[in-house]
């Protein structure tokens, strides 16, 4: 599901179906089935997350 909202999905999406604490733990696994653009745009705010923790 965390790939279909990441790859389709809109702010309004990422706020009801994400979860921050989820998405770090599997961001992993997640960065290798997006595609080069998404998950440049979604690594940059993995790290805020990252950081702020």
């Amino acid at each position: 599901m965390y790939r279909i909202v990441l790859l389709k999905g809109r702010c309004e999406g990422y706020t009801c179906h994400l979860d921050a604490t989820q998405l770090i733990a599997h961001w992993p696994i997640l960065r290798k089935m997006l595609g080069r653009g998404v998950r440049t745009l979604w690594e940059d705010r993995v790290a805020q997350y990252v950081v702020r923790e």
